[in-house]
């Protein structure tokens, strides 16, 4: 057997340092932290020094061999040693750095997703269990311009009318302004369900944030991508009730003055994380974003919209890993002459995997419920235990295939991916992994929420409203900050159940061993 390669040397720019108890590396050229323990901070010190062989790194650190070679595979995996993939990383960094600053904003095209569409029909739904703002200095500015208090409740002072949230309650730990809160709704909302401030003083008094829904815009080099949030709850019919904007020239407009006048625009990490120590540049995630779009758009069941948002994934990451795979032996086993492990019980991994997430996720979901009700949000508690229902009926094998399922369901599912998508939303999740194993989570959870539902009511037909109630569920809750924490803190097993082995729990193949790259 030839001789191993030797383990190529530290990056010279990176610093370990103890933060919050704990030892983490920083990469000032990625922008990274990442924890590390004792042993793989005697790894980086003797490889401080240089490339060394596998056996005499063995010898100057007592340790087990294969503690050493886990600890190699992950110095190597988050780009830390002088490799072709840390190469390859630092250049995708350093172009985004050179990237020509966008134009200005209102200078910008506007990009559209063929089939999406959005009328409102004044259900009122969008004022009901979320937050409604952030609000401009321009939008109080318009309210408190006028007496409502004639119009409202006699209990509602004007006080009522904006919710002041301080840094230290703010999800973005900024002071923010919001539009007040009554049972649940906002507090400008009608008992008819109709705005008051549009029915009696029109439209344009009301805040941007009101008038944007359902639209989202992100801004990238190449223009402002215009979706849809899918927490409508009259969304089939609204959308029924439209003509998609990109050829009507009222809806164009309309986006127009809501981005001049400043409402929110999201943007993108660039580079953007493609999965642990793999970043990507714009124009591969655009790739994968495309072909995505693409494969929705052909799909003709569930099954195929939730292999249309994987596949593109999982093919970038295979063809990276083969790439780099002759090049990083010296962090294999065999290097290290550590023997292969057992043969692993596929089924068993992924059956453990499954459970252990079920009941992570229910757990913290339930947490964050009682968390909800003791702030006396009563029905936004209800409503998380109700996605902790669908998940963990969804993850425990329950079938709803006796139902007779809603005629357009099919299509209600492939807006919520395709709104998705369009707006980038897999890429600002943590990393394009994490951000697609938590969509198929939401596009398999929702069908199994409206099935319940009927079966609840002792029904065998999934009517239309239970289809997009649950849409707006798994839409609406998972986006808020306990939420994203608590996926974030099961990536790996979110990364397991829902994208390598999601053909397992919605077919039945048999699991296969996991990639490299995971």
């Amino acid at each position: 057997m030839r001789s191993p390669p030797p383990v190529p040397p530290l990056r010279d720019d990176l610093r370990a340092r103890k933060l919050g108890g704990r030892i983490v590396v920083e990469d000032p050229a990625r922008r990274v932290r990442v924890p590390i323990d004792e042993l793989g901070l005697a790894v980086m010190e003797v490889l401080s020094e240089g490339p060394i062989d596998p056996d005499d790194l063995a010898a100057a650190i007592e340790a087990p061999r294969i503690e050493l070679q886990r600890r190699v595979a992950l110095l190597s995996r988050q780009s830390f040693l002088q490799t072709p993939r840390a190469a390859e990383q630092l250049r995708v960094h350093e172009n985004a750095a050179l990237e020509v600053e966008a134009p200005a904003t209102e200078a910008l095209p506007l990009n559209f997703q063929a089939t999406l569409a959005h009328g409102c029909v004044a259900c009122g739904g969008c004022c009901h269990g979320t937050d409604v703002g952030p609000l401009k200095d321009d939008d109080i500015a318009k309210i408190r311009a006028f007496d409502w208090r004639p119009l409202l409740p006699n209990d509602v002072s004007p006080d009522d009318w904006i919710d002041e949230v301080p840094a230290e309650r703010s999800p973005t730990k900024q002071p923010i302004r919001l539009m007040g809160m009554r049972q649940g709704r906002c507090v400008f909302l009608g008992d008819d369900k109709l705005c008051i401030i549009h029915k009696h003083k029109g439209s344009q008094q009301k805040p941007t944030i009101c008038r944007q829904f359902p639209y989202t815009f992100t801004k990238t080099p190449r223009g402002i991508d215009v979706s849809f949030s899918t927490e409508c709850r009259a969304w089939w019919k609204a959308r029924n009730n439209a003509v998609p904007p990109a050829g009507d020239a009222e809806q164009l407009a309309q986006i127009r003055a809501l981005i001049a006048e400043g409402a929110p625009i999201l943007s993108l990490p660039v580079p953007i994380p493609l999965a642990e120590g793999i970043d990507i540049d714009l124009a591969t995630w655009e790739t994968l974003r495309a072909a995505m779009l693409r494969g929705l758009e052909a799909a003709a069941s569930v099954p195929e919209l939730v292999s249309a948002l994987i596949e593109p994934v999982k093919r970038q990451l295979d063809a990276l890993s083969e790439s780099y795979r002759e090049s990083e032996i010296f962090a294999s086993r065999e290097a290290f002459s550590v023997p292969d492990p057992d043969p692993v019980d596929q089924p068993q991994r992924f059956f453990a995997a499954l459970e252990r997430l079920k009941l992570a996720l229910v757990a913290g979901i339930t947490a964050i419920a009682d968390a909800m009700r003791e702030a006396d949000k009563r029905d936004e508690a209800d409503r998380a235990m109700r996605l902790a229902w669908g998940i963990d009926e969804l993850m425990s094998g329950r079938k709803i295939d006796d139902l007779v399922p809603f005629a357009h369901a099919l299509e209600i599912w492939r807006d919520l991916a395709l709104a998705s998508v369009q707006a980038h939303e897999p890429a600002r999740k943590g990393d394009i992994v994490l951000g697609v194993a938590t969509l198929v989570l939401k596009l398999l959870t929702g069908p199994m929420l409206a099935g319940l539902s009927a079966q609840a009511a002792l029904r065998g037909r999934v009517h239309e409203q239970e289809v997009v109630d649950a849409m707006v569920l798994v839409t609406k809750l998972p986006r808020g900050s306990a939420f994203e924490r608590l996926f974030a803190g099961h990536r790996r097993d979110l990364a397991t159940v829902f994208l390598c082995d999601v053909t397992t729990l919605v077919l039945g193949h048999a699991p296969r061993p996991l990639p490299s790259w995971l």
